[in-house]
């Protein structure tokens, strides 16, 4: 994939607040799923389809554990200097 094309698929996945808020709740550490219908009170359905975007997308990356799946950045680095960024340009608005 070409490098414009990955930063475009990274802004495009982080272009829902709930997306950004799952992110911004996996900076913390990783989360099974149940841990993010119950911060965000969405239904199972809708967090699945959400985190399963940002896996797509290369922002998460999961495991199972037993009958669980955690979810975790893939690079909590990057992604928080995004955030910071961005963050950054509203303060100064």
């Amino acid at each position: 994939m070409e490098k414009n094309e990955v930063s475009a698929s990274i802004f495009k996945a982080l272009g829902h607040p709930l997306r950004v808020g799952i992110v911004r709740e996996l900076l913390k550490g990783e989360k099974c799923v149940g841990d993010i219908v119950s911060r965000f009170k969405v239904n199972q359905a809708n967090a699945s389809q959400n985190l399963n975007i940002l896996r797509i997308n290369g922002i998460v990356k999961n495991k199972k554990k037993g009958t669980f799946i955690y979810y975790s950045l893939k690079e909590p680095g990057k992604i928080k200097q995004i955030l910071d960024v961005l963050e950054a340009k509203k303060k100064k608005s």
